[in-house]
């Protein structure tokens, strides 16, 4: 289908690897502490001490303890308690307390800088997987750096790929799920069916979503092994052996399981799937809640926090594969047999299926938390259906002239992304696209994590002689876990407080406090320093006036 591709763009992806490595090492320590970051490292310093104590003596009082600490988070329903951990345990969280242990790391700036490390390099992992996941659909390195490009300089991933513990770790866990699940389905044997047991179990136990993926897969196994009697013959027993080995990975990597397997798993399944806890979020100009958002709130938050040329890719990928899944529907007979014709058929309705059925459960549910965080990991499969259309553009365009204005219009837009997340480092969580981006200003939430404060507090202590400063934040921001990532003379520098009339700086980064709101009383306080992005402000300083 595609010929082959120079020796040039195979040395072009590695360079392309090379640099965002690069990237990430010398980017790691501009970031903050997001507003989620020290439950999550919490709950795996929990985990992390319970795998310890359960393997010493599983009859300890340190596991009693876990135990009936557990209980009170189950009492909890999923609401975000301070020292209650959850029941999911995120294995690669709890890996990397284990390195904190082993490097014996004590300061909490350490700590949660090299944390923000550890995160970019499992994204970056997930990143060469979907390398491979396009090159396996396409057989071009061309089309396999366009899509890790798309990945890697969407603002929002590029930001979160170091902060983000659990919603990017899945991310990348889906990517390396996809891409060794499309293998178990291509060529069913013990190494590809081990591999794809691996990564659904460490899916699976990261968040429960990620079923869908698993499920997709040995959905399609089935469909398979109806639709040729040779293939069933030589490879019906793999789904067999996936099954089991996936549980009993799961079980190995989730430290709930291990008092009772099978007892505990349908519990956890229960309550993680059941599961509610209560935010409000800004959407069109509202203050809704996470638990009753419109059916349309992710969709939108999709389409107006993602580049706009994936949009249209993707727009008209989706157009062309609809046409030929109805096409194909038509003539279907009762072998299945026309469902797709091959593999790379095959793998378009999987990236399709990814999207709608995850979509879809949300809608059901009614769940919305900060934007559309906890549907990134559909996002890779946006990408491949965009990569469709790129594809059909490609093929249908025959004018030299249009097709260079093609060319031109996406390099203009990967540009105009690459020199975006340069001016506006380190603040790319607030990025919406260019048809939104004069519109976002109170009408939806912008730096929900409050990861702008570590600047303004690092811009307070730069700037001041009188120590110590006592600020205080207007917003739902803590600005506790903000100073986390400082350094521990610094924090001696600041003094936070709650009392706005009595404090040297007010900060706010626009996130009300809809039950306590506070006031900024400007006959005492003149704005000092301010944050922007795209010409909006989504953090300012207040200084008291002498």
């Amino acid at each position: 289908m595609f010929r082959k591709d120079s020796l040039k763009l195979k040395h072009l992806s590695i360079l392309f690897f090379f640099t965002v490595f690069l990237l990430g090492i010398l980017l790691f320590k501009d970031y903050g502490v997001s507003l989620d970051e020290r439950f999550h490292r919490n709950n795996a310093l929990f985990w992390h001490d319970y795998v310890k104590s359960f393997i010493s003596d599983t009859n300890s009082s340190a596991v009693n303890e876990s135990i009936n600490l557990l209980k009170e988070r189950i009492k909890t329903k999923g609401n975000f308690v301070s020292g209650v951990p959850s029941i999911q345990p995120v294995p690669l969280a709890i890996l990397y307390e284990f390195f904190v242990e082993a490097a014996n790391l004590k300061n909490s700036k350490n700590i949660y800088q090299y944390r923000h490390l550890y995160n970019f390099i499992i994204y970056f992992l997930g990143l060469f997987f979907f390398y491979r996941l396009i090159y396996n659909r396409y057989g071009s390195y061309f089309y396999s750096l366009l899509g890790c490009l798309f990945l890697f300089l969407t603002p929002r991933f590029f930001s979160e790929s170091f902060y983000n513990p659990q919603d990017i770790f899945f991310l990348s866990l889906t990517i390396i799920n996809m891409y060794t699940g499309i293998n178990f389905l291509r060529k069913p044997n013990f190494k590809n069916t081990f591999s794809f047991s691996l990564s659904s179990a460490l899916s699976i136990d990261t968040r429960i979503m990620g079923f869908v993926s698993v499920f997709v897969i040995l959905l399609f196994f089935v469909l398979k092994l109806l639709r040729s009697k040779k293939f069933s013959q030589n490879n019906s027993k793999f789904i067999f052996y996936s099954i089991p080995l996936t549980f009993l990975l799961i079980v190995i990597f989730w430290p709930f399981l291990w008092g009772s397997p099978f007892k505990n798993f349908v519990f956890a399944l229960s309550e993680l799937s059941s599961v509610k806890f209560f935010v409000t979020n800004l959407y069109f100009g509202q203050y809704i809640s996470s638990i009753a958002v419109p059916w349309h709130y992710h969709i939108v938050w999709i389409g107006i926090t993602s580049p706009i040329i994936i949009i249209l890719l993707f727009l008209i990928g989706l157009f062309f594969l609809l046409r030929r899944i109805v096409f194909r529907i038509m003539k279907l007979n009762e072998d299945f047999n026309d469902i797709w014709r091959g593999d790379k058929e095959m793998s378009d309705i999987y990236f399709l299926i990814i999207i709608i059925l995850s979509i879809y459960l949300f809608i059901n549910q009614s769940l919305g938390y900060s934007g559309w965080r906890h549907l990134y990991f559909i996002y890779p499969s946006i990408i491949m259906i965009a990569l469709s259309g790129f594809y059909y553009l490609h093929f249908f365009i025959k004018i030299k002239f249009f097709r260079f204005l093609f060319y031109t219009f996406v390099i203009m837009n990967l540009s105009y992304l690459a020199y975006w997340n340069y001016k506006f480092h380190p603040y790319q969580y607030v990025y919406f696209n260019l048809m939104f981006k004069n519109n976002f200003n109170n009408n939806f939430d912008k730096d929900y994590w409050g990861l702008s404060n570590k600047n303004s507090l690092e811009y307070i202590i730069k700037n001041s002689t009188n120590f110590p400063v006592k600020i205080a934040t207007k917003s739902f921001a803590s600005l506790e876990k903000s100073s986390l990532i400082l350094n521990e003379k610094d924090k001696r520098k600041i003094k936070i407080i709650y009392d706005l009339d009595n404090a040297d700086y007010i900060i706010t980064n626009y996130i009300k406090r809809l039950r306590n709101e506070f006031i900024i009383d400007m006959n005492k306080y003149k704005k000092y320093h301010e944050i922007l992005v795209d010409e909006i402000p989504i953090n300012t300083i207040y200084k008291k006036s002498n």
